[in-house]
């Protein structure tokens, strides 16, 4: 089987693999495929129409992943990844497993596996109509935070990113990107420069990558951005959330106009995991998520 990094240029294929997929992680969207490739040293191949993915992480080698809930196949394909471990001399690892799959793979071989969770990398799916409406007094924050938003911004508008205006937008990212790619002691943090050519890159080439985005501007200025692509017949995922920090009620504002222009065919929405980002976990946790969706790590049970 021939493993290769992903780029735009495979975008079609990866597509096709993924049309009918049930699987809610935003692993699992052809864009996010492409673009997090490199940075996580990730790997693809194709069997059977089948996706399969592999990434070399350190002191465990290859780990495995795949989408056994929308396979005509799920048994053959588990297999197969079995055995891609077993060619290369390794212990089997499979990464970003749903509680359905482990289900399926338990009936199949019953106590050969152990599936453990990292929250540090669950993802949080929401209910559309509620980040579109943010009603209710769980949400009252949110909404205290627009109308500071809309009172010392009155002249705001929402724009789809389009050909019009998305040098505007990637212009927006470079500078987000030299407001907080430094740290507390002036460090540089590599992996917010590195997201930030993703999100440019994203915006240039969202036509291609299938990804739909959306801006508020304020002042004649570019001041928020987010961009995100199809998931499953119900559900979109955010990839890209831009904004700048110190314009109150930036973040909730493009949050929620983004969700009310252009995701009302959809049920869900994925905002990905916090990483263990304290800051981040409390800004997810605070929009009350439906679902936090655990993916697990599989091995082998130990004897």
């Amino acid at each position: 089987m021939d493993f290769f990094v992903p780029t735009i240029k495979d975008m079609k294929e990866i597509k096709d693999a993924l049309n009918d997929n049930k699987k809610r992680c935003c692993e699992m969207s052809p864009a996010n495929t492409v673009l997090w490739a490199k940075h996580y040293n990730t790997e693809i191949a194709f069997w059977e129409g089948n996706l399969i993915f592999r990434s070399n992480r350190e002191k465990i080698g290859y780990v495995y992943s795949c989408n056994l809930l929308s396979a005509e196949k799920p048994k053959q394909l588990f297999d197969r990844l079995v055995e891609l471990a077993k060619e290369e001399g390794q212990r089997f690892c499979m990464y970003c497993v749903m509680e359905e799959e482990m289900e399926l793979i338990e009936g199949w071989y019953p106590g050969v596996y152990q599936m453990t969770y990292n929250r540090d990398e669950s993802d949080y799916i929401y209910m559309q109509e509620k980040l579109a409406s943010l009603a209710g007094k769980k949400l009252h924050g949110k909404r205290n935070h627009i109308h500071r938003f809309e009172e010392q911004n009155p002249d705001w508008v929402y724009e789809r990113i389009s050909e019009e205006n998305e040098e505007d937008c990637a212009k927006m990212a470079m500078r987000w990107c030299m407001k907080n790619c430094t740290g507390e002691e002036n460090e540089i943090e590599y992996d917010k420069i590195d997201e930030s050519k993703l999100v440019v890159y994203a915006i240039r080439h969202r036509d291609e990558l299938g990804m739909i985005g959306g801006a508020l501007r304020a002042g004649g200025s570019i001041i928020a951005i987010t961009l995100g692509e199809r998931l499953t017949s119900d559900t979109f995922v955010v990839h890209f959330e831009k904004a700048f920090s110190e314009i109150q009620g930036a973040y909730p504002m493009v949050n929620r106009e983004f969700v009310r222009h252009e995701l009302a065919d959809y049920t869900y929405v994925n905002r990905e995991e916090d990483l263990g980002e304290e800051g981040l976990r409390k800004a997810k946790l605070s929009y009350r998520p439906e679902i936090i969706l655990n993916k697990g790590i599989l091995m082998v049970r130990e004897a």
